[in-house]
């Protein structure tokens, strides 16, 4: 009777775990829009918005949600940063049909930036709050 306790223990643990691990691979944080935004040509309204990510090492995938929908999906690159960044924010490049395509998002306390567009960054204006230590 004890063996099969300690047998039941060890699996609960076991599978406990393993939940945790992959549970674990995904990231989320909220964002504000302040102005219209467009990501993989759908345009996102002015809002609060929640981004999440999941993927191992610097390539990983970003969802964005309006409550609980999925609004945008794309590909995006973790970059480090040296010291932390000092407020939420993003970066915006115009187009030409003067539209502002997504670019850039970071987060307050994080070393670390989300780059959606891996073009270089002429022409890219800063969104809501858009300092930090880039």
């Amino acid at each position: 009777m004890k063996v099969s306790r300690i047998s039941g223990l060890l699996l609960g643990s076991s599978l406990l775990f393993s939940v945790c691990a992959f549970a674990g691979t995904t990231n989320k944080k909220s964002l504000h829009l302040s102005e219209n935004v467009t990501i993989e040509g759908k345009q996102l309204a002015p809002g609060d918005y929640k981004v999440e990510w999941s993927g191992t090492g610097p390539d990983v995938t970003v969802n964005i949600l309006k409550g609980k929908e999925t609004v945008a999906s794309v590909s995006a690159h973790v970059v480090p940063e040296n010291a932390p960044n000092s407020q939420d924010g993003y970066l915006l490049k115009p187009a030409a049909d003067g539209s502002q395509s997504l670019v850039q998002v970071f987060f307050s306390g994080e070393r670390y930036d989300l780059n959606i567009d891996q073009t270089p960054s002429a022409g890219v204006s800063p969104g809501a709050n858009p300092s930090g230590s880039n």
